[in-house]
């Protein structure tokens, strides 16, 4: 019995020896440690709330802002993860880095606005005074419509329009340029279209015949938008400004319908001008400039009213309200904007493309935008709620232009899958697919009486499409 007991006690000695000789660093036990480090300099970490600075953090550390399907907190929890696996020194620089003193706070704030000439208080009260009048012939409208139509009417028009919509094909082609045609648009008549090449030539054509009306010579490098002025052939003289463009070099140039040279060529921006705008009353020109900035011109003095900055990449398009009381700008920050014209403040903010915002449009009711962007989808925005009222899946590649009906009946996108796709605006749900073209389409147009739409082209063409029994 005691040797039995002796043999026990030394199994007992070698077991208990044998567990405290095994290696007590292991990489096992080396990786569990890190991770319980990494987890508990996590927990002590304190990130920003804003979701707006998250994104910027992100940013920084050269990560995506946004995954699919990802919302706020997931967002913050993967800012967490990656920060507690840098150094102490890197984290600090990383969520210290916008630290100011007020006084510095206080002076980017002020930066935001640039003091104007003395003309920019008289064209606001203009606008003002214009839109006004126009808010209140809209809303006017709108009472008698809802009073003398029921819902029953307003369907059976939704409906005509969307069967007009489904009869369009595809009605004749032209070669605009012998470079790319960017951008093509409808004159207030609907008789005309003008479109920009990169040749620098823009160029008027008559709408149901195809033939060249008047091409412009005067920009020295590519010409990436043409515009009609909104009384172009309606109420507009022919010596006075009809049509104005815009080019790389950051020239802006106004043409009338009688000659071919410039007739004013207002003060150039010093970088790429992607797009420009008229305003309704037809006095003001906007214009989306590559250096993050958008400007605003009397055309009748021929002076710039406005440098407006709040962008922190290149403005790619802006565009006014039906009223003319507001402006949406549009920017490769993936961001979007919406400026009171009478104030010049940014009333709102439009936060949720993931990727660069190409075009802007607001709708005939004077409350909803939509806008395209490159992730390929379109954003419905509500500017009474100040937030996103809708997201359309619209297109396999970047969605370059969208276009409203007048009559506020259904939607056009063009995109850089070569194809163009017409939705309705009550439901927001695609109508027609049309395809045509064999490259990338840059822009679309409506014409006024909603009977046409003209696409402009990277193979150097635009395209007129209307219903089949014209």
């Amino acid at each position: 019995e005691n040797g039995v007991a002796v043999d026990a006690s030394k199994a007992i000695l070698t077991a208990e020896t044998m567990e405290m000789d095994m290696p007590a660093h292991s990489e096992h036990n080396k990786q569990m440690l890190a991770e319980f480090e990494r987890r508990r300099r996590a927990r002590t970490l304190t990130l920003p709330t804003d979701d707006v600075q998250v994104k910027l953090k992100l940013r920084m550390l050269n990560q995506p802002i946004c995954l699919f399907g990802e919302e706020i907190l997931d967002r913050r929890e993967r800012l967490r993860a990656l920060l507690s696996n840098m150094s102490e020194e890197e984290v600090a620089a990383i969520l210290h880095s916008d630290r100011m003193t007020q006084e510095q706070q206080e002076q980017d704030t002020e930066t935001w606005y640039y003091r104007g000439p003395a003309g920019l208080k008289e064209a606001r009260v203009c606008m003002a005074d214009y839109s006004l009048r126009r808010a209140k012939l809209r809303l006017e409208k709108s009472r008698r419509e809802a009073l003398e139509t029921n819902q029953q009417e307003r369907a059976l028009a939704r409906q005509e329009a969307h069967k007009l919509v489904q009869t369009f094909q595809l009605h004749g082609s032209q070669v605009a340029d012998s470079r790319p045609c960017p951008f093509a648009e409808f004159s207030p008549d609907g008789k005309h279209v003008v479109t920009a090449g990169w040749s620098g030539q823009p160029t008027v054509w008559e709408r149901d015949s195809g033939e060249k009306v008047m091409r412009y010579a005067g920009h020295t490098a590519q010409c990436g938008c043409a515009r009609f002025h909104p009384g172009a052939f309606v109420s507009q003289s022919r010596t006075t400004v009809n049509v104005a463009s815009c080019s790389h070099d950051g020239g802006v140039i106004l043409w009338n319908l009688e000659k071919e040279t410039p007739l004013l060529t207002l003060e150039n921006h010093g970088d790429r001008v992607n797009r420009i705008s008229f305003h309704p009353s037809g006095r003001f020109l906007a214009s989306a400039c590559f250096d993050a900035s958008w400007r605003l011109f009397d055309i009748e003095a021929g002076e710039e009213l406005q440098y407006q900055t709040g962008h922190s990449k290149s403005v790619t398009d802006v565009s006014f309200q039906g009223d003319g009381s507001l402006a949406l700008s549009t920017g490769l920050d993936c961001y979007g904007r919406i400026w009171d014209l009478r104030t010049g403040r940014c009333i709102m903010f439009l936060d949720g493309h993931t990727r660069e915002v190409l075009s802007g449009e607001f709708l005939p009711n004077g409350y909803l935008c939509i806008t395209a962007s490159a992730d390929n989808t379109c954003r419905v925005w509500d500017v009474r709620m100040r937030r996103c009222a809708y997201t359309m899946a619209a297109h396999t590649n970047a969605v370059s232009r969208v276009r409203v009906d007048p009559g506020g009946q259904y939607v056009v996108t063009s995109s850089f899958d070569c194809s163009l796709k017409i939705w309705s605006t009550e439901s927001w749900q695609p109508l027609r697919h049309l395809q045509g073209h064999e490259t990338k389409v840059m822009g679309v147009d409506i014409s006024p009486d909603s009977k046409w739409i003209v696409s402009a082209a990277f193979d150097r063409t635009f395209k007129l499409w209307t219903a089949a029994d014209y």
